[in-house]
């Protein structure tokens, strides 16, 4: 008697969006880090919430970024996958595979690449190169 066979299941996955070479990508549902299949760079998956300040060259992820009101980012690049949504200050360069929300208390200084921006009452932009369109396939 043979024992019946198992039918191999894929584990459940999402695609993301690879911030460096901007080619999507299969990663786990469950992942917090992966590599890129066709660039081979690491890449955070997890979403990141800054409630504080926040100074350095890169804050980079494949899925959203949260700026609380009290956040103060000071970046070169800040790259997110699935969206930002802006409450605090950040000053630097942001590009975003998806939407990007300036809360009323948000502060902006830098240029912006996004599909779509929404911006409430109160939000404060102070200057830099606004691009609402999606980020094409390089």
């Amino acid at each position: 008697m043979t024992a019946p066979a198992i039918n191999p299941v894929d584990p459940p996955s999402r695609v993301v969006r690879c911030y460096h070479c901007t080619r999507d990508c299969r990663v786990s549902i469950h992942a917090m880090s992966s590599s890129c299949p066709h660039c081979h760079r690491q890449l955070a998956i997890a979403d990141i919430v800054v409630r504080a300040r926040h100074w350095g060259s890169r804050l980079q992820t494949c899925g959203k970024i949260l700026l609380d009101p009290k956040a103060d980012v000071r970046v070169n690049l800040l790259t997110a996958g699935g969206g930002v949504e802006v409450h605090g200050s950040i000053r630097g360069k942001i590009v975003s595979f998806g939407p990007v929300t300036l809360g009323e208390t948000a502060t902006i200084d830098g240029d912006l690449q996004a599909p779509a921006v929404y911006v409430s009452p109160g939000a404060t932009i102070l200057g830099g190169k606004f691009a609402i369109a999606p980020v094409t396939p390089v």
